[in-house]
């Protein structure tokens, strides 16, 4: 039986044929649109929901899916 190759990660081959990045040059991206960003936001669990970038701030008064019992 023939072991499957499982090939590296895109960041791995490129830290290895270019070197590490310089932590100077690193600018952080949303996982859920892929934006350089300043603020990620996750839910309970840890999971991302998105970036000050790619999700809009509302009032909670003024949207009909949290009228509720009103």
């Amino acid at each position: 039986m023939v072991p499957m190759e499982i090939p590296d990660a895109p960041d791995i081959r490129r830290t290895e044929r270019f070197g590490a990045p310089d932590a100077d040059c690193f600018e952080p991206r949303c996982p859920v649109c892929g934006a350089e960003c300043e603020w990620i936001y996750v839910y309970r669990d840890g999971d991302a929901a998105g970036c000050d970038r790619c999700l809009s701030r509302r009032d909670a008064w003024k949207e009909e899916a949290c009228a509720g019992n009103r």
